[in-house]
């Protein structure tokens, strides 16, 4: 299901910033390189592979007029999982409510989805648990 856009009300004090499902605004793939790049991310991927997890995946922007100033996506199968991915923020953006309303336009795309994870560095769980994630006593294991 596509939602609105909503405006980042309360923290960024900006009438034309707001988070846009990609279904309503398209994301562009140079965009989400680019704020890959910042945060010093996923220099390996490619704009090709993008699109395509755009495809395939729920995504947000988060938008300051024509600028993509943040992007989050998920991995779900549409019914009883999801797994938040890729929550980043350009760094001129940082530490004014971005992320939050990234995570909150995410959860609106995820609907019903009962169980929702992420995973985080330690340093960012308080982040995570003000948007509502609680840790888990479960181990995170990743093919060798």
């Amino acid at each position: 299901m596509v939602r609105a856009a909503a405006r980042i009300s309360g923290v960024v004090d900006s009438p034309d910033t707001a988070v846009v499902p990609h279904g309503q605004r398209e994301i562009p793939a140079e965009g989400v390189l680019g704020l890959y790049q910042a945060a010093g991310w996923w220099p390996e991927r490619t704009a090709e592979q993008v699109r395509a997890v755009l495809r395939a995946s729920p995504a947000v922007g988060a938008w300051h007029g024509q600028d993509l100033i943040g992007f989050a996506r998920a991995v779900t199968d549409g019914i009883l999982r999801a797994y938040v991915e890729d929550v980043v923020v350009s760094p001129d953006w940082r530490g004014m409510g971005v992320g939050h309303a990234l995570l909150a336009g995410l959860m609106e795309q995820l609907g019903p989805v009962p169980v929702v994870t992420l995973f985080c560095s330690p340093d960012l769980v308080s982040y995570y648990e003000a948007s509502s994630f609680r840790r888990s006593r479960q181990v995170v294991m990743h093919r060798a």
